[in-house]
C-alpha cells in the first residue's frame, strides 16, 4: 500500500470513528435519529372531535423549591448575579401548580397517529434546561441546544426507549432525536453540571399538554369515548381520573396535589 492510499484509509477511519463517537456537531449538525417505521393514521372524524379542559391545582403550603448549587462553576454563577437559581420544580402560583404533564392514558383503543414534523426545542441556557417539562409524539423530531458559552451534554434516561447521551461542546451547537417507544416519563441529565434535569413525556397519539402557570391545560380534537386522563408532576407523583367524553363535548377536570 502506498503511502496516498495509506493516507486514504485512516482519514476514512477516523472520519467514521468520530461519526460513532458523536462528532460533526456544528450550528444544527450532529442527528441521532432511531430508525422508526412510518405510521399510517388512523381517519378521525373531526365532526364528533371535542375539548377537554382544566387546570391542576396545589392544596395546602406549597415546598420550597429545590436551588441549582453553582458554587465551583465560575461561568455558570456569572450568568445568575442574583444567586443560586431556584430549579424550578415546584411552580405554585394562587393554588396553581404548573410544569405538570397531562395526558390521556388510557382509552384510544387502536387508533394510531402520525407523527408531527415540526420540531419540538430543548435549550440549555445559563446553566438550565428550558423548558423543564416537555413532550413529543413518538418520532417526532427534537433537537437539542446549547445557548451557553461552554460545554454540555443530553443524557436522556430512557428505560423503555432508545436512550441517548451526546454532548453539545460549544455555544450555537445542537444535536436531534427522534424518540422510538412511548414513555412518560424520562428524565434528562446534562452530566457536566448535576443540578441540570429536564423532564420529557413521549405518547403515541397527541393527547398530552403542560399545565401553564395558572396551572391549565387543553387537550383538544379528542375523539368520544372513555379515557383514564392522567397527571404527572416531578415532585408530586400522579393522579389519574376516568372520563366518558362524547360527541363534540367539551369538559372540564381538575386534578389536585397536596405536599403529602
Amino acid at each position: 500500500m502506498n503511502k496516498y492510499a495509506s493516507f486514504s484509509f485512516l482519514g476514512l477511519f477516523f472520519s467514521v470513528l468520530l461519526s460513532a463517537c458523536g462528532g460533526g456537531e456544528g450550528g444544527g449538525g450532529g442527528k441521532q435519529e432511531a430508525a422508526i417505521p412510518a405510521r399510517q393514521a388512523t381517519p378521525l372524524d373531526l365532526s364528533t372531535v371535542g375539548t377537554i379542559t382544566g387546570a391542576v391545582r396545589f392544596e395546602g403550603a406549597a415546598p420550597e423549591q429545590s436551588v441549582a448549587q453553582l458554587s465551583g462553576w465560575s461561568e455558570c454563577s456569572a450568568q445568575h448575579p442574583q444567586g443560586n437559581p431556584p430549579a424550578g420544580d415546584v411552580l405554585v402560583k394562587e393554588g396553581k401548580l404548573q410544569n405538570a404533564m397531562v395526558f390521556i392514558k388510557d382509552g384510544l383503543g387502536n387508533r394510531v397517529f402520525a407523527a408531527p414534523t415540526e420540531t419540538v426545542e430543548l435549550d440549555q441556557k445559563a446553566c438550565v434546561f428550558t423548558p423543564r417539562v416537555l413532550g413529543v409524539q413518538v418520532g417526532q423530531p427534537l433537537k437539542f441546544l446549547n445557548s451557553d458559552p461552554m460545554a454540555h451534554n443530553v443524557h436522556g434516561f430512557a428505560q423503555k426507549a432508545k436512550p441517548w447521551n451526546m454532548s453539545l461542546s460549544v455555544k450555537g451547537t445542537s444535536r436531534s432525536v427522534k424518540v422510538d417507544k412511548s414513555e412518560s416519563m424520562i428524565e434528562i441529565k446534562c452530566d457536566i453540571h448535576a443540578w441540570m434535569r429536564a423532564y420529557l413525556g413521549v405518547f403515541d397519539h397527541p393527547y398530552f399538554a403542560v399545565s401553564g402557570v395558572d396551572g391549565s391545560f387543553t387537550l383538544k380534537n379528542v375523539p368520544p369515548g372513555e379515557y383514564t386522563v392522567e397527571v404527572w408532576h416531578e415532585r408530586f407523583g400522579t393522579r389519574s381520573q376516568k372520563v366518558t367524553f362524547g360527541a363534540k363535548e367539551t369538559k372540564a377536570i381538575e386534578f389536585a396535589f397536596t405536599a403529602g
